[in-house]
């Protein structure tokens, strides 16, 4: 395999057109993947065998995780879930083997990573979150997804102290970290739960969309708008009457820019 040759590849657009070089390197944790085909083309079962080798789990250990027929049909996301939750038993975020798979070459290795800080349940939220910081900031744009994907469920259960936490975050100077307070949560999001509290209330989530009412990196306002688009869906007149107060506040046009994509399935009706 001429791994150089691997790294510098322009990705297959389809999972039938990776070419097997490409599939034996990601399935072996030697490149991150470059787009969603090869996302889910990966073969996480024997990336799985590979890790577990690299961080010292025995025979024993590593086959107490069971690939059933009904886990190996499930979608890649559900298995790098249940993956990131098997391994949270065997690992203690902070330690050389958590250390070596949050830095590992393979996105897939690091998003599984990051599921072990979400299935965490004897530390604190403002505490997953600090720990979660580096996959927030990582330049793999699907491993930002899994990031707030791995939280998602603290914010669920309790989204008014969430979003306290994840307030500070919207004034960072760094757009990932802005974008994540947004897009973690937003009322209904993308595969995920829906936070019933937030369809119903979504004033509480001021504190983390007003600071961000004009800002300025369109991968944060597209969070933004999306966020109130998904509040317009159970309170229309609440996000017209936000929206409308946001225009008086900012004659930008970033704020414009948000406004439009918030209102956008208002707008059809």
């Amino acid at each position: 395999m001429n791994l150089d040759a691997v790294r510098n590849r322009k990705p297959a657009r389809r999972m039938i057109e990776i070419p097997e070089p490409v599939m034996r390197a990601l399935s072996e944790g030697l490149v991150a993947t470059k787009n969603l085909p090869e996302w889910l083309a990966c073969e996480r079962q024997k990336l799985l065998a590979i890790i577990c080798k690299q961080i010292g789990l025995d025979d024993n250990d590593r086959a107490s995780f069971c690939w059933t027929p009904e886990l190996l049909n499930q979608s890649a996301l559900k298995q790098s879930f249940a993956i990131g939750r098997w391994l949270s038993e065997r690992i203690k975020i902070g330690d050389d083997a958590w250390r070596l798979l949050s830095t590992h070459e393979s996105d897939i290795v690091r998003e599984w990573t990051a599921i072990i800080v979400g299935s965490k349940n004897d530390i604190t939220f403002a505490r997953k979150l600090a720990w979660i910081k580096l996959f927030a900031d990582d330049a793999h744009s699907g491993l930002r997804e899994i990031a707030w994907l791995a939280l998602r469920a603290d914010v669920v259960r309790d989204p008014v102290s969430a979003i306290q936490c994840l307030v500070p975050w919207t004034g960072s100077r760094n757009e990932r970290l802005r974008r994540y307070a947004s897009e973690i949560t937003r009322p209904c999001g993308v595969w995920c739960s829906h936070i019933p509290m937030l369809k119903e209330q979504p004033e509480l989530g001021l504190p983390i969309l007003q600071p961000l009412l004009a800002d300025d990196s369109k991968y944060v306002k597209n969070s933004v708008g999306n966020w109130l688009n998904d509040a317009s869906k159970s309170r229309q007149e609440w996000v017209q009457a936000t929206t409308t107060s946001w225009l008086k506040k900012s004659a930008s046009l970033d704020t414009q820019y948000i406004v439009k994509r918030a209102l956008r399935t208002i707008d059809k009706k």
